[in-house]
């Protein structure tokens, strides 16, 4: 979170005229209530998220397999951050108990073989106090009381699972100095990056 995952992901959909699939974060009706009291609405919360992502990932997989689907896809956050990084950390937390997080788990393993492999993940690569400073100035109220280990925790466990996977191929991006939301020059630079990875892999033409 703060990191500017929605921001750039729209910012690459617009100028490599990639097709966007966004996070609905604002349906989760669950996410309100986890910020006020985590250990009752954590699974629930979670398992909202995993469900909208597996939705999601269901109608990449049916887009990339239509012959006449020719544009890039992008996406705002990888299941696996969702998994790996954010439910885990309520496991970890003890706001899901171990059988919530056994089954949270297994209905994402029952599902995961269906799911199209991204070609790329692009890593936001941000310091914690950045993070801190973006999450104040956006303004959701139900984030205000979010204490600074869980945002420690869960930057942990982000790099501990891309650690984990080393065949994933993974493009990080230092964004501590590039404000995408506000200033022409950084978007520029950000989109220059990652266009020129694309193109050096091969990815796009």
């Amino acid at each position: 979170m703060g990191s500017g995952k929605t921001t750039v992901a729209k910012l690459i959909s617009e100028r490599l005229r990639m097709r966007l699939v966004e996070e609905n974060f604002g349906d989760n009706a669950f996410l309100p209530r986890f910020y006020q009291d985590m250990k009752r609405w954590a699974f629930h919360s979670q398992t909202f998220f995993l469900m909208e992502k597996t939705q999601q990932l269901l109608a990449i997989g049916r887009m990339l397999g239509q012959t006449v689907h020719s544009r890039g896809i992008v996406q705002d956050t990888p299941i696996e951050q969702d998994v790996f990084s954010y439910a885990k950390a309520q496991c970890v937390l003890g706001n899901m108990d171990r059988a919530q997080w056994l089954l949270y788990k297994k209905i994402y393993d029952s599902m995961r073989t269906y799911f199209p492999t991204p070609d790329l993940i692009i890593f936001l690569d941000t310091s914690i106090g950045e993070i801190v400073k973006r999450i104040e100035g956006r303004g959701r109220g139900f984030e205000a009381k979010i204490p600074v280990r869980y945002i420690q925790l869960l930057d942990r466990l982000t790099r501990e699972w891309i650690k984990k996977n080393p065949d994933m191929r993974i493009l990080p991006i230092q964004t501590d100095g590039l404000d995408i939301v506000r200033n022409g020059t950084s978007r520029k630079k950000f989109l220059e990056i990652v266009s020129s990875y694309l193109k050096q892999k091969k990815l796009t033409d």
